[in-house]
């Protein structure tokens, strides 16, 4: 049979033998087929559906051996790739960009009259919120619009001041759950709700923090929460999860913010 005398032809070019082939190609078939449906991306599913088409078409094809073991090659590389990008690993260099081609349609940062003095009422709120232990999920909109995940919230349109973001929190208020919402220097709304993530994570994580990580992978925004068991206070940005000691979260948000 032609597949047979591929597959032979396949092994001569390396020191694979033949069931190493096999279960390679069935196990990329495989795992190509689950990242298209978890990732849902139009780029990825288009390369899976060409490189595969390649893959299966030439292995009945005797005089395209080479294309059979090459496209294969490219099925294992784009799967490992998009799989380091799943957990997370490569998520940071490549989500604004993925975000971007995938919104079309996103808008100007807002500026923020005197920075200097938002960032220190940002810092204050944060550091007063884990002092006390009030949890808190503070989301800063960037270049992605937040306003379709605003609508789950109330919209309030008020400047942010500590007083103001620390009684929101304060649990016993109906604002408390959720998250607010700063466009520049503005709480555009609050008790906002985003749809968690579903990836598995290393230690012990609430609904907050996973409501932070799922709208950091859909959106390029940048959550601050704050555990209400803890104190602890973790920022999500571009589907990671960083913990910042108390002590360095103005420095570490002036970085992110800038």
């Amino acid at each position: 049979m032609n597949f047979l005398r591929i597959l032979v032809a396949i092994t001569e070019l390396s020191t694979w033998n033949i069931v190493d082939i096999v279960v390679c190609a069935v196990l990329t078939l495989l795992v190509s087929v689950f990242i298209c449906y978890r990732i849902k991306r139009l780029a990825v599913t288009l390369s899976y559906i060409l490189l595969g088409s390649l893959f299966i078409g030439s292995m009945f094809l005797t005089e395209m051996v080479y294309l059979t073991y090459l496209s294969m090659v490219m099925l294992c590389v784009l799967t490992i790739v998009c799989l380091f990008i799943n957990a997370g690993i490569l998520r940071k260099y490549l989500a604004k960009s993925l975000k971007n081609s995938a919104g079309g349609n996103s808008a100007k940062k807002e500026k923020v009259a005197n920075k200097e003095q938002f960032i220190k009422d940002v810092v204050a709120t944060v550091q007063w919120l884990s002092a006390n232990k009030v949890g808190a999920l503070i989301t800063f909109e960037q270049d992605t619009p937040l306003d379709d995940f605003m609508k789950s919230g109330t919209i309030i349109n008020c400047p942010f001041t500590p007083e103001i973001a620390e009684t929101i929190f304060y649990e016993g208020t109906r604002l408390h759950d959720g998250a607010i919402v700063i466009k520049g220097d503005t709480i555009v709304a609050a008790a906002v709700y985003y749809q968690p993530t579903n990836k598995p994570l290393v230690g012990k994580f609430g609904a907050r923090h996973r409501a932070a990580l799922g709208i950091s992978e859909e959106t390029d925004a940048i959550t601050v929460v704050v555990s209400e068991e803890t104190g602890r206070i973790s920022i999500t940005h571009a589907g990671m999860l960083d913990n910042v000691p108390s002590g360095e979260f103005e420095k570490y948000f002036r970085n992110k913010i800038a």
